[in-house]
């Protein structure tokens, strides 16, 4: 058992990396492993995971091949722009809410959509 749970956990890390893709700076000189994460294509920032961290750089950085990869990947903005994110946070904020004030309940009001949310789950079998 314990050999199988080392076995499963080299395998998801040595997946985890399979999706980073080797970027090239524009010059050809330089190269780095990265995930996507995003592509903004009106200010032209992208943002690539390196080694777990989030890095931001102008795409006029990169090779011509890489900008026509992120021409050809860019996600349409309405799949995850902000007209989604209101929508969530609208139903959020009809939701019954309450918080704790000292040792009791009250009733609760968002004053404005969140940005960032958390999914409590729990079961009882």
């Amino acid at each position: 058992m314990k050999a199988s749970l080392i076995a499963i956990a080299i395998l998801s890390l040595a997946l985890s990396g399979a999706d980073a893709r080797t970027w090239t700076s524009a010059d050809g000189s330089k190269t780095f492993e990265g995930d996507l994460r995003a592509y903004d294509e009106n200010s032209g920032i992208v943002t690539v995971i390196i080694n777990g961290r989030a890095v931001e750089f102008p795409k006029s950085r990169l090779s011509a091949e890489d900008i026509t990869f992120l021409n050809e990947s860019a996600m349409p903005e309405a799949a995850v722009g902000p007209d989604t994110e209101t929508e969530i946070g609208a139903k959020v904020a009809k939701a019954k809410l309450q918080r704790l004030e000292g040792k009791r309940y009250k009733k609760a009001e968002l004053e404005k959509n969140p940005k960032y949310y958390i999914l409590y789950y729990s079961a009882s079998w």
